[in-house]
């Protein structure tokens, strides 16, 4: 049923646009399906968020019967999708990461220090806080192994490293809170209360059963 609903949504384009119209509607599905995030300031995206803008009800049906949610944003100019689920477990570190991260865009950008939805919250506070809830501070090759996992869903980017403490510039992308909804930032409450490992890796577990994230 979803399949024919998708059909008739591309026979009602082809209708109006040509062939190679309906090529480059696939092409930019399959982008979305391999990277989920497209942006439309970033190189070679802006054709691909273009036909999203021009096509959201299709895409929303064409994902929907894919079991993935389609999220739009003309304002900080982007597009994406998430499956639903759990998608693929994320270690501790990187879920950590994640939530805190989510946390502190919602505090940088409640003071107005955005542009184009995006943050750049100082990256020694991701580690202090990382440090106020495990006990201690992640070693430089497990917060870089983290930064780069979250760099490659989509949710971060990562700048110039500093050579005095190591870390990388982090910008925060406002994709982050559709990824991360403020409904689960209840979870990192849990963690800044659990120390041990094994409470950790079991929260960890219940907090990637919450999130959207892809499989690489």
């Amino acid at each position: 049923m979803a399949s024919e609903i998708i059909l008739r949504e591309l026979k009602d384009i082809e209708l109006k646009k040509s062939a190679d119209y309906i090529d480059s509607l696939r092409k930019t599905s399959a982008y979305l399906i391999r990277n989920q995030w497209v942006w439309n300031e970033k190189r070679g995206h802006k054709e691909h968020f273009k036909r999203c803008e021009e096509n959201q009800t299709y895409f929303h049906k064409l994902f929907d019967s894919l079991d993935m949610t389609w999220h739009f944003d003309r304002n900080f100019g982007y597009a994406g999708v998430l499956p639903r689920g759990a998608g693929k477990r994320l270690d501790v570190t990187t879920t950590l990461f994640l939530l805190i991260l989510r946390k502190m865009y919602d505090t940088e950008a409640s003071m107005g220090r955005t542009e184009l939805g995006r943050v750049k919250p100082p990256a020694t506070e991701l580690i202090n806080q990382y440090e106020l809830i495990r006990g201690d501070r992640p070693p430089v090759t497990e917060t870089s192994y983290a930064l780069e996992n979250l760099k490659r869903k989509g949710v971060i980017e990562l700048g110039e490293r500093d050579g005095d403490t190591k870390l990388y510039e982090i910008t925060v992308l406002p994709n982050i809170t559709r990824v991360v909804s403020a409904a689960y930032l209840g979870v990192l409450e849990q963690f800044m209360d659990s120390y041990s490992d094994a409470v950790l890796k079991e929260d960890s577990a219940e907090c990637d059963e919450a999130m959207e994230m892809s499989n690489d």
